[in-house]
């Protein structure tokens, strides 16, 4: 049974389908089929824009990139600056890309992904990428790695969290948006949600191909991060209004 053998109508896991269909509703991050498919593709986007950065910083790093690492024969680990630029993040989004297979597969069959699947989530390996490739980027290019350059990228992947998070949150929760006249109207509420879980993703993604692309937040985008930010607010008097 791919891994979970009957034992006397128990799993590997001491539990009988009823307990793991009850336990994977519970522990497998299941999502509906629209908010699984809007997570993967944001989050592939989030592992592959780093890129931006590898080629702003193309120039400066150089050919053979050492890594530090020493192999089996003593001599340093080093990679071809393309595979640091373009090959990593590309790595990171085939294996964050696994993860979201994983859990929708589960889900769909109702079995308890494996423990690593469900640490990592569907956002782990996207969190990985954006702290870790600039990280490996800037440090490959002999720049200075401060706080201050990760500060922003942080504040994006929260956006994007929290964004993932609003898109099926449920009614009343006490981190929604709290607006009167949705709280008490299920569908103005949901609708409110998922348009604010969609424009803080897209803030999130906007931020960080700035970060990496321009190395910083021009003026002109702030009125756009903040219209994406309080788009949900008019929108929710809107729907509640057609409720």
């Amino acid at each position: 049974m791919r891994g979970m053998e009957k034992l006397n109508g128990k799993t590997k896991y001491g539990m009988t389908r009823e307990q793991e269909r009850a336990a994977s509703r519970v522990f497998g991050r299941h999502v509906s089929g629209t908010k699984a498919l809007v997570c993967v593709v944001v989050s592939l986007l989030v592992c592959l824009l780093p890129m931006l950065l590898g080629l702003r910083l193309w120039g400066s790093i150089p050919e053979i990139v050492r890594t530090g690492l020493i192999d089996s024969e003593g001599a340093d680990d080093s990679m071809p600056r393309a595979v640091l630029v373009f090959g990593v993040p590309g790595l990171m989004a085939v294996l964050n890309f696994v993860c979201h297979a994983q859990l929708w597969l589960h889900q769909k069959t109702e079995r308890l992904p494996p423990m690593s699947i469900r640490l990592i989530g569907r956002w782990g390996i996207p969190a990985a990428a954006t702290l870790l490739c600039p990280f490996w980027l800037l440090r490959a290019a002999g720049q200075a790695i401060s706080l201050r350059r990760f500060l922003p990228c942080v504040l994006a992947l929260l956006l994007l969290l929290v964004g993932a998070h609003f898109l099926d949150l449920r009614r009343g929760a006490r981190e929604g948006i709290r607006l009167r006249c949705i709280v008490y109207k299920e569908d103005a509420w949901r609708k409110t949600h998922a348009l604010a879980g969609i424009c803080w993703m897209l803030a999130g993604l906007l931020l960080l191909a700035l970060i990496y692309g321009l190395g910083t937040v021009p003026p002109w985008s702030a009125p756009v991060l903040l219209l994406l930010l309080l788009a949900p607010l008019p929108a929710a008097k809107y729907y509640a209004g057609r409720e």
